[in-house]
Parts: structure tokens; C-alpha cells; sequence
């Protein structure tokens, strides 16, 4: 009888250490979120200037439109063409696998080709499937973590775009 009475209060005091933890999770859930600042993780400070504010006051959605709206302007200020063209048919113009404006690479093997045109498609599919979206529903909602998500996809392209070649 003592020893399922001690294996009882081991449970117990399991079951006591247990609620105390879940108690505690969110706070540190909160506490590590809040740690990350998007300084830390984005590398094109145009970028981190224009959404910065946003992104901590809690307009993450804006945020994010902001950011692919940004990456839309460069490719546009950088390949000079008409002015008329905009987001997915912009991106399909300047990455074009065949004749591209903006070259990610020298285009020589068969894998860089590859490259070029797998990063026409995410380069056309961002200004889709996520500046669109937001630009154009009054009511949409990103949380914290996927617009920092986002936003440092953001941050990768334009990265690219910077260091492609003009042809």
C-alpha cells in the first residue's frame, strides 16, 4: 500500500509541476517573440527603414504590402522599362528565362537557366499571391510571425534584384 501511495504522490506533484509549466509558456512565448526585432534579421536597410514601424506597432499586414511593394519600385527603377508595367507581368519581363533584363546568374549551364527561371516564377508568385492580396482586401490580417516571415522573403529579393546584372 506505501508504494502506490508514493507513486500517487509522485504523480501528484508531476501533475502540479505540469499546470505551473503551462502556466508559463506563454509568457515566454511572448518574451521570445518579442526578442526578435527585425533589425537583427533584415539585411537591406531601405527595407528594415520602410517597415520597421509598422511591423512593431502591430500593423503587420501593411508591413508586408509595404515590403513587396518596395521590392516591385526597385525592379522597376532598375530595369527602366514602361512604366505601365507592374507587379507579376513586371516580374516576368525583368526574370524572363529567355531574355531577361535582370540576370540572377551568367545563364551558361543548364542549372543557372534553372535558377533564373525558378526565381522569374517566385518573383512573379510574390506579387500574386502576397502584395496583391493585401493591396486590395481592406481586411486582411497577417500575424507577427508570418509577416516577419514575409518580410525577410521581401528582404531576400531584393537582396537578388541588387546583385543581378542588367543585360
Amino acid at each position: 500500500m506505501e508504494t502506490v501511495d508514493y507513486y500517487h504522490e509522485i504523480f501528484h506533484r508531476a501533475t502540479s509541476i505540469q499546470r505551473e509549466i503551462d502556466l508559463q509558456i506563454p509568457r515566454i512565448e511572448k518574451k521570445v517573440k518579442q526578442e526578435i526585432n527585425l533589425s537583427d534579421i533584415l539585411k537591406d536597410k531601405e527595407l528594415l527603414k520602410l517597415v520597421e514601424k509598422l511591423y512593431n506597432d502591430g500593423h503587420h499586414s501593411r508591413a508586408v504590402e509595404e515590403a513587396f511593394k518596395l521590392l516591385n519600385n526597385i525592379v522597376k527603377s532598375t530595369v527602366k522599362i514602361e512604366p505601365e508595367l507592374d507587379g507579376s507581368s513586371l516580374m516576368k519581363k525583368a526574370f524572363s528565362a529567355n531574355n531577361p533584363l535582370l540576370m540572377i546568374n551568367s545563364g551558361e549551364s543548364q542549372s543557372e537557366k534553372d535558377e533564373q527561371l525558378g526565381y522569374m516564377e517566385i518573383f512573379s508568385g510574390v506579387m500574386t499571391g502576397i502584395r496583391n492580396p493585401r493591396a486590395h482586401e481592406h481586411d486582411w490580417e497577417d500575424t507577427q510571425q508570418r509577416a516577419m516571415e514575409l518580410i525577410t522573403i521581401a528582404d531576400h529579393l531584393i537582396e537578388r534584384v541588387r546583385l543581378a546584372k542588367r543585360k
